[in-house]
């Protein structure tokens, strides 16, 4: 049989060791007990044969003739071999000593005629015989009068064996016990324990990457319910997993697809099958054929969900509707259970409904449609990742909106223009293309980072990954809008305009130019014209520039985030400079939009043994932390960040701040695990640093002067030392964007 280990070997030991105890116990009284019913049972036959000397002896007490007494015990000893021998003593001391061979008399002492009269028994070697006896002493009064004692010895020959037996017979009742409750103990921890090993399967699938792995324990106590929260907790992160899939997806399709109806509705399916909806659809703005309301587009439904009539209303238009219209055009998200509205709002909507969402998309910043989300199962709560993924798809799909726009007026202008527009035309309709091929590249990038993060577990570095993407997109957009507008407002149109004015004049276009007077102007204005040309091309030019900066940027940030998407845990050697200099270049864009000075103070430092991730992970979160603090201070914003050895076997990396500081109350709180001091905090992140820096054998610790003053987070690691570390020149000691330093 297979020795358990681990909690099942303790919880067999525990109930094995009751059980032991428990007849320990056991023999502890019940030996004891048995040895004194022994004891009562010499005593009962001592004071039989006591009480029948005694008829003989009343006799001989008047008399004074003791040959009727030696005959009787004489007699009493002859028929039992147990009884040893009979004494009489009076309280003179004279005593007649009777045993099997013979019999005497002979004065004996105190001990044989105490003062106390009550029986008494005991087991010893007797004085008068040297042998171990059970003696027991019985007094002996006639008419009233205190004669003497009877004193009566027993063999221990018969109890030596019971006590023997019994000691044997309760061993061995013991041992069998003790076997029997080590496997009774065995079966029970086993089948205590299968659910526990039943949980651990199922997390260890979920650590390899398993999401719909399950804990199936039906044991109906705790461990019942922490499997199901378990059970609960994976289906949520496969529920986001989905989901942050379907936004993956619909990026790569709306930034590759030239025409976003095309794939809508495969973009629809996905994000409604990630959240779970029975119905998704994308809405369009309208008041075509009467009051405002938003028509149907797209529409995806879910298999197996009950459908509508042909030309059912969408659940967005009809008596009741306008005001969530409206709110859809002033750009907010809407929400509704229609099982708790009024009667006549819930009337407006689709009876099938039982929960729906919609975003508004909007297009150039003016309100085009909504994309939404139907629930016909369930009263049920959006929650933030399916806010967050249908605000992303609404998003994706306008700037999809946008640029098919684009590209038609750039179709029309190209078709109208004459060759030396079309070559101009070419030429942008191939930069816009390149902007679109970028575009597909950052969707890519975004997709192999959302992939890299999740399978690593950098969570963390891929949302600000993410942010500063973001930022750079507004940035491409405003370019992309400024392009489209240029091109919108140029003055091609009064160049065709010339054009048919110069083929009205071709026969006399010598005389036209010369004499009339619109002939005159139009030298002059061509000129003007192609000097207007020419700045305008300078300034798409000069747009086009930004909008390729912007896309290295992009690029700059996806290589770091690359740098990083290794599997977690893995200890290398890695210089504390260089992940300063990481984490700062992803939150560069925060830190120059608040203006906040960086300044770095790094003493040269050897190369250090450690998970890279784990201490990237504490410096985004202490660097963020002071970001924050030093927005909510009010005065100079600047953030200082140190690198120094402690000692031959330690290293400390300060952040230091001038934002709103820390009391000293809140120096070591600020670790707890749900301590926040932020409105919209949720206490994890310091707690989470300092757990890393424990685990990784150092420490983090908090230092402030008070309210106002900033603060100092320092991370203490220990130093395994494999090489110094270049040192940095000053040119690299200072931010090199903006206002920073």
């Amino acid at each position: 049989m297979r020795i358990p280990k681990g909690i099942t070997l303790r919880i067999t030991l525990l109930g094995w060791m009751v059980t032991l105890v428990t007849l320990a116990v056991f023999v502890i009284v019940i030996v004891p007990e048995q040895k004194r019913e022994f004891e009562l049972g010499l005593e009962s036959k001592a004071r039989g044969v006591a009480v029948s000397i005694r008829g003989v002896a009343a006799g001989a007490a008047v008399s004074e003739d003791y040959s009727a007494v030696v005959d009787q015990a004489m007699q009493v000893l002859s028929g039992d071999q147990a009884i040893d021998y009979v004494i009489m003593t009076k309280n003179d001391g004279f005593s007649i000593v009777i045993d099997r061979s013979t019999w005497k008399t002979e004065t004996l002492g105190e001990v044989w005629h105490p003062a106390a009269r009550e029986p008494s028994s005991s087991i010893g070697a007797s004085p008068l015989f040297g042998r171990r006896v059970f003696q027991y002493a019985f007094p002996f009064d006639y008419s009233g009068i205190q004669w003497g004692w009877i004193h009566v010895g027993l063999s221990l020959d018969s109890y030596d064996q019971s006590v023997r037996r019994t000691y044997k017979g309760t061993g061995a009742l013991a041992l069998l016990c003790g076997g029997l409750s080590l496997m009774i103990s065995l079966v029970y921890a086993a089948r205590l324990v299968r659910p526990i090993h039943i949980l651990h399967r199922a997390v260890e699938k979920v650590a390899r990457g398993d999401l719909r792995a399950r804990a199936d324990v039906r044991s109906r106590d705790e461990i019942q319910r922490l499997a199901e929260a378990f059970n609960d907790m994976a289906r949520t992160i496969l529920g986001r997993n989905q989901i942050l899939e379907s936004v993956s997806f619909a990026a790569k399709q709306f930034l590759s697809a030239a025409d976003p109806d095309a794939v809508a509705p495969e973009v629809l399916e996905r994000i409604g099958q990630a959240t779970g909806a029975s119905r998704a659809y994308v809405l369009k703005i309208g008041s075509e054929d009467g009051p405002l309301h938003l028509a149907r587009q797209q529409e995806w439904l879910a298999p197996g969900a009950p459908g509508g009539e042909e030309g059912e209303r969408s659940g967005w238009q009809g008596e009741g509707m306008d005001r969530w219209v409206e709110l859809l055009k002033g750009g907010h998200m809407v929400t509704a259970k229609p099982a708790e509205m009024a009667p006549a709002a819930r009337d407006s909507f689709d009876p099938r409904i039982r929960a729906t969402i919609a975003v508004p998309i909007m297009v150039a910043g003016e309100p085009w449609g909504a994309v939404g989300l139907d629930d016909f199962v369930q009263d049920r709560d959006w929650g933030e990742a399916e806010k967050d993924s249908l605000r992303a798809v609404a998003d994706m799909l306008g700037a999809s909106i946008a640029r098919r726009r684009v590209q038609s007026a750039l179709v029309e202008a190209k078709e109208t223009l004459e060759q030396r527009v079309l070559e101009r035309t070419r030429e942008l309709q191939e930069q816009i293309e390149a902007k679109d091929r970028a575009h597909a590249e950052l969707a890519a990038a975004q997709q192999r980072l959302i992939e890299l993060s999740r399978a690593a577990g950098m969570a963390e570095i891929a949302t600000g990954v993410l942010h500063n993407v973001g930022n750079v997109l507004n940035s491409v957009n405003v370019s992309t809008s400024l392009v489209a507008g240029k091109i919108r407002e140029s003055r091609v149109d009064n160049l065709v305009a010339l054009i048919r004015m110069l083929e009205q004049h071709s026969g006399d276009l010598p005389v036209f130019l010369a004499a009339d007077p619109k002939g005159q102007r139009v030298l002059p204005y061509l000129a003007k014209l192609g000097g207007h040309f020419q700045s305008e091309r300078d300034g798409l030019l000069k747009e086009l520039e930004l909008l390729s900066s912007h896309v290295g940027h992009i690029k700059q940030i996806v290589a770091t985030q690359q740098s990083y998407a290794k599997v977690s845990g893995l200890v290398e050697n890695v210089r504390l400079s260089d992940l300063v200099e990481d984490a700062l270049r992803i939150l560069e864009p925060g830190m120059v939009r608040h203006e906040i000075k960086v300044e770095r103070d790094f003493a040269a430092l050897p190369a250090l043994a450690a998970d890279k991730h784990q201490i990237l992970q504490i410096l985004l979160n202490l660097l963020r932390n002071a970001k924050q603090a030093v927005k909510e201070g009010g005065g100079e914003k600047s953030i200082r960040i140190s690198l120094r050895r402690l000692g031959e076997r330690r290293i400390a990396l300060a952040v230091k701040d001038t934002g709103v500081g820390l009391p000293p109350e809140n120096l070591t709180r600020v670790f707890g695990h749900g301590f926040t001091t932020k409105a919209d905090g949720h206490g994890f992140g310091l707690h989470s640093c300092a757990l890393a820096a424990s685990h990784m054998g150092g420490s983090l610790r908090a230092e402030s002067d008070g309210p106002g003053r900033g603060a100092t987070f320092v991370l203490e690691l220990p130093l395994k030392t494999t090489g110094p570390v270049k040192e940095r020149s000053p040119d690299e000691l200072t931010w090199p964007v903006g206002t920073q330093s």
